[in-house]
């Protein structure tokens, strides 16, 4: 391990990290039992009496505690076309698939239409580093409203909002958008116009948005190997110039440099929001040189990371610096926002480049398409200020403190799964977190919302400032009841039980 990887390791509570393959995970229809491997500890459908008995009474108990937000998901399905509702949909456990509509939220809880409480780990998809309805966030906007909320006219807070957000990175300039999404689509194109190629590159297993030029896999292999849409309704010409490879493989950077002459912008997702323990620090590096030397602009996809693990987030954890970053999620402190931020010259193509009142000066750079009317909306402005204003007054004691709940956190659960032989274990980036299985382990979760914690569908976790040390208990107590359940019921067999102290 090198002096780098092993800074990361100490940071994030990790070790060494043998890259492998991962391939996009589109949601998918099931068969009618719940599927699950005997080889991998449980049995393959629910046919045995105890495991049947148990689910029916799983359903039983969960539509019990939340038969409103079942209602709801209901009488609204013929109109309402949503794809959480669908999520990890099967026969067996269909009567449970149904998104929590919510009451009331506020710091590290939340409470549902129905009354229950639940310590919530979804945390508004990673958007809610401070939790629900942080002070500094809340009056800053109800203040703002006060005032109108002044569609039209540029309020001062998009200004500070930039400079907090170029001080923050170290970047040069900045622009605004509406999502993440948008973001990256700005991004994409801004590097196109910096370096009049075309092809982009990402890698498998990454998120990068909805937006057409970006929802790209592989298919065949070898020579025969070509980019093709993930689903229907993506034409084969938005993936034309795509290449999707393996992140942190020799391979990948070998193919960059045999494409760079077409390649214009490099997009990495650094740390993958579904692989957090897939760090391939070394090979970040290689890439930042690669590009580098060919002229290719290296964006980071720093909308989980940005601001997370570190002030800088994963850019300062692996020691590189991008030609563009994007940004978005907890930097509008649970109001939509997107930001691009880089490279002066890159970024120029926004808007010219800088220029002044009073002499001869005119904006230097050609542009490309940027616009939209949401863009820098003002109540997203004054809310991106606060956050970031709050960012620079606390960390980076903030980022550690919240690293090493999470590491904590890993460390009690790793052991209980190791001691008791679950066949998973908790991987996490900073203090976002995710359950790696070597088994189907569905059930797992609809007893986690049971037991009172809040997970979603595509089953990435947070922790927020505002967990306490008795959140964080409870959700541990949750996962290690949870799973001792499923064991008693004749899912998981084996394992050496752990006796509880008199």
């Amino acid at each position: 391990m090198t002096e780098l990887s092993q800074r990361i390791a100490e940071q994030m509570g990790t070790g060494p990290h043998v890259p492998q393959q991962h391939s996009p995970e589109p949601p998918r229809v099931h068969g009618p039992r719940v599927t699950v491997a005997r080889t991998s500890g449980m049995v393959r459908d629910a046919s045995p009496r105890s495991q049947q008995e148990h689910l029916d009474d799983l359903v039983r108990r969960y539509t019990a505690r939340t038969p409103t937000s079942k209602r709801i998901a209901q009488r609204y399905r013929r109109v309402l076309a949503d794809s959480r509702a669908v999520v990890g949909f099967r026969s067996g456990t269909k009567e449970m698939l149904y998104p929590l509509a919510g009451r009331r939220a506020s710091g590290a809880r939340l409470e549902d239409v129905d009354g229950n409480e639940y310590v919530d780990i979804t945390m508004g998809f990673g958007v809610l580093l401070f939790g629900h309805e942080p002070d500094f966030v809340t009056e800053a906007v109800r203040e703002h409203l006060s005032r109108g909320i002044q569609l039209g006219p540029r309020t001062i807070e998009t200004g500070e909002a930039a400079e907090l957000l170029a001080e923050l990175t170290g970047l040069e300039r900045v622009a605004f958008a509406n999502s993440g999404t948008e973001a990256n689509s700005a991004a994409i194109r801004l590097a196109r116009a910096a370096t009049g190629r075309d092809k982009i590159v990402t890698f498998l297993g990454a998120y990068h948005g909805h937006a057409d030029n970006v929802l790209g896999r592989t298919s065949g292999s070898g020579p025969h190997q070509v980019t093709v849409p993930v689903s229907r309704g993506v034409p084969q010409a938005a993936v034309s110039d795509l290449l999707v490879l393996d992140y942190g493989s020799d391979t990948a950077l070998e193919t960059i440099a045999r494409h760079a002459d077409d390649i214009a912008a490099v997009v990495v997702e650094p740390v993958q929001s579904r692989h957090p323990s897939l760090q391939p620090v070394e090979f970040v590096r290689k890439l930042r040189e690669l590009t580098r030397r060919h002229g290719i602009v290296l964006l980071f996809d720093e909308m989980l990371t940005g601001f997370r693990p570190a002030p800088r987030g994963a850019q300062e954890l692996y020691g590189v610096t991008p030609d563009l970053a994007t940004y978005g999620k907890l930097l509008g402190g649970g109001f939509p926002i997107g930001a691009i931020a880089g490279r002066a010259d890159i970024m120029d193509g926004v808007d010219g480049g800088f220029w002044s009142y009073g002499d001869d000066s005119y904006p230097p750079a050609d542009t490309t398409f940027f616009g939209g009317t949401y863009i820098q909306h003002p109540v997203s402005m004054v809310a991106a200020r606060a956050v970031l204003t709050h960012l620079k007054e606390h960390s980076p004691h903030l980022q550690e403190r919240l690293n090493a709940r999470t590491a904590e956190l890993a460390t009690t659960l790793n052991g209980f799964f190791e001691a008791e032989e679950y066949p998973l274990r908790m991987s996490h980036f900073g203090s976002q977190f995710r359950f790696e299985h070597r088994a189907d382990m569905e059930l797992l979760y609809h007893h986690l919302m049971v037991r009172g914690v809040h997970v979603w569908e595509w089953r990435n976790f947070f922790l927020s400032t505002a967990h306490s040390d008795g959140d964080l208990e409870f959700v541990a107590d949750a996962v290690r009841d949870s799973l001792r359940e499923l064991r008693s019921a004749g899912f998981f067999p084996g394992g050496r039980p752990v006796t509880p102290a008199p």
